[in-house]
This record gives C-alpha cells, sequence and structure tokens, in this order.
C-alpha cells in the first residue's frame, strides 16, 4: 500500500485516529484483493469511512440523549445502524470471517524509572476508569496548599522612609480636615497656591 503522492506522508502522520483508520482501511483492501492503491482512491475510501463512523456516532449519541442518557449503549449504535440502512445482523458473521487481518496491539513504550531522590511521600495510582498509559499523578507535595506572603521590609532605612511618608501623609491629612471643617482667613484671596487648596 505504499503511496507515490508527495504530501501522503504529512497527512497520514497527522493524527493518530487517521492513522489507525487508515491502516483499517488498507487492511480491508488486502483482503479484498488489491495489491496496491492509488494515493487519491485510498484518501476518498478513507474520507467514505470517516464520514460512515461520524454519522454513525453522532446518531447513536442522538438516540442516547432521546432516551435520556448521557452515555451511549449497544441497543443506540443498532438503532442509528437501523436508520442509516446497514444490516447489523450480518456484523457478528463479519467479524468471525476466516481471511481476516489481526491487528497486534501498539508495543508499549519502556518508561523510565523516577529517580527516588527527589520524590516526596507516595505517588497515588490512577483511578480505576484512567487508563495506565496516561502519566502518573505528580508527588503528592505538589498539592499541599501553601500561603505566598509578601516578606515585609525590615531594613533599617526602608522602614524608616515608610514611616516618615506615612506621618507625613496623615500630616496632610489632619490639615486638610481642619481646613475643611475650620474657619480659615485668607490674606490673599486669589492666590491660588494658598493653603488650604480647594479640592
Amino acid at each position: 500500500m505504499a503511496s507515490e503522492y508527495p504530501g501522503a506522508a504529512a497527512s497520514f502522520n497527522s493524527s493518530p485516529w487517521r492513522r489507525s483508520l487508515k491502516t483499517a482501511v488498507s487492511a480491508l483492501l488486502l483482503e479484498a484483493g488489491y495489491q496496491a492503491a492509488d494515493y487519491m482512491a485510498l484518501e476518498t475510501l478513507l474520507e467514505m469511512v470517516q464520514a460512515y463512523i461520524t454519522e454513525a456516532g453522532r446518531s447513536a449519541s442522538t438516540f442516547a440523549e432521546l432516551s435520556g442518557r448521557t452515555q451511549v449503549m449497544v441497543s443506540d449504535v443498532i438503532m442509528a445502524l437501523v436508520e442509516m440502512g446497514t444490516d447489523f445482523t450480518a456484523i457478528p458473521k463479519h467479524a468471525r470471517r476466516e481471511n481476516k487481518t489481526i491487528f497486534l496491539p501498539p508495543t508499549q513504550a519502556t518508561q523510565t524509572p523516577v529517580s527516588k531522590i527527589l520524590q516526596v511521600g507516595e505517588k497515588k495510582r490512577h483511578p480505576p476508569h484512567i487508563p495506565d498509559h496516561l502519566p502518573a499523578f505528580p508527588d503528592p507535595h505538589t498539592y499541599i496548599k501553601t500561603h505566598c506572603y509578601k516578606q515585609p521590609a525590615n531594613e533599617y532605612q526602608l522602614v524608616r522612609e515608610k514611616a516618615a511618608s506615612q506621618k507625613r501623609d496623615v500630616e496632610v491629612a489632619l490639615t486638610r480636615f481642619i481646613a475643611k471643617t475650620g474657619v480659615t482667613h485668607s490674606l490673599f484671596k486669589d492666590d491660588k497656591s494658598a493653603f488650604p487648596c480647594k479640592l
């Protein structure tokens, strides 16, 4: 099933789903007696199979939702296939055919052992609904909630500057308060820079 199309390698490696589907379509073509296939013909068959599977899945999901369920059951898939005009009773016979191509399971990549020097605590195992091929949970210490506070400035000069700034702010605020609430007599009525300034 080699292809001579220049863009074949790029699209073939684009997604694992597409690669698996292409392998399945190629195996079905080999079973049917074909020895080679044109790239565009293979892509057309691939698009047809993908559209068929997508439509069957969408229909089955719709039947599940109409029944008030969130997960698809076998009965939903059967109803979707019947609606699409497929004879679902031929599926078991097709699965038990004699010259079928058997796909080997993907080889498991050996995982590099994590050094125990930097590990803190015991790692949690995956719950039953998470497949084992997914990465493990991080170390338990990463879940500990640690509050972060800004370190107080304890250098003498910074503390003195802050205290002086606060004292000056208090004096200005108090003076403005007294100027607003108390009676003042200005010598120069038109002087805009005279204290207290109008806010």
